[in-house]
């Protein structure tokens, strides 16, 4: 009795030496609950339709009137009953006033809703001196002046009169100058121009060439993936 008494003790003083607790075994934790899923993209409520998006209309009152199409490179959209509707160059609630009202010659309340399923949008690179260089996603209406604004803005050490817009068309790059600071001072307000998929903004700091701007635009575009 007494030799089981002492292994005991020395159990329990092993145990507080060594940190290790003699209390029962903690309950395994319960699984973490799995994350909800995530919406799926949607574009901006001012966005503007364009062709190749594919935007489902829902006809209340007339279930059988409701659609998923694809808007075609025309802009066109067919639908029953109304047939063809312009709808690029809109905005989904826009398009949703054209169309209650169209739907109106044939249904008693009808009332229309448009859901953006997918929409085109465009990648370009906003580099140099800016606060957030990188890859933008952006829409058909995105300028000069949205994209330097999504980057976070330009730096203090940024030269405004010597940004270029590196741009390839029929496989040929060219490099357009903006004149920001004329820009910026509503002087001319054509320098604030729409981007395309593939454009390359690059704000170069005070001090470098014109030669050096093309020469680190030239070496951009071969090692950024576009």
């Amino acid at each position: 009795m007494a030799r089981g008494i002492a292994v005991v003790s020395a159990l329990v003083v092993l145990a507080t030496l060594g940190g290790v607790s003699l209390a029962a075994p903690p309950a395994p934790a319960s699984p973490r609950p799995a994350p909800a899923p995530t919406a799926p993209n949607t574009p901006p409520d001012d966005y503007i339709l364009t062709a190749g998006d594919q935007i489902e209309v829902n006809v209340y009152g007339g279930p059988d009137l409701s659609r998923t199409v694809t808007i075609k490179p025309d802009g066109i959209v067919a639908l029953p009953l109304i047939n063809q509707v312009k709808a690029s160059g809109k905005t989904a609630p826009q398009l949703e006033a054209e169309l209650t009202k169209l739907y109106g010659k044939y249904l008693r309340t009808p009332s229309v809703s448009i859901i953006v399923r997918q929409f085109r949008m465009h990648r370009v690179y906003v580099m140099g001196e800016v606060s957030k260089p990188g890859r933008y996603d952006i829409t058909d209406d995105t300028s000069v002046l949205d994209a330097i604004t999504s980057a976070g803005g330009v730096t203090d050490k940024a030269n405004l009169d010597a940004v270029q817009l590196s741009r390839v068309e029929n496989g040929k790059s060219k490099s357009i100058p903006i004149k920001m600071s004329q820009m910026l001072q509503g002087k001319d307000p054509g320098q604030n121009v729409r981007l395309q998929n593939g454009d390359l903004l690059y704000v170069p700091k005070r001090g470098l060439s014109f030669l050096e701007i093309l020469q680190t635009i030239l070496s951009l575009r071969g090692i950024l993936p576009f």
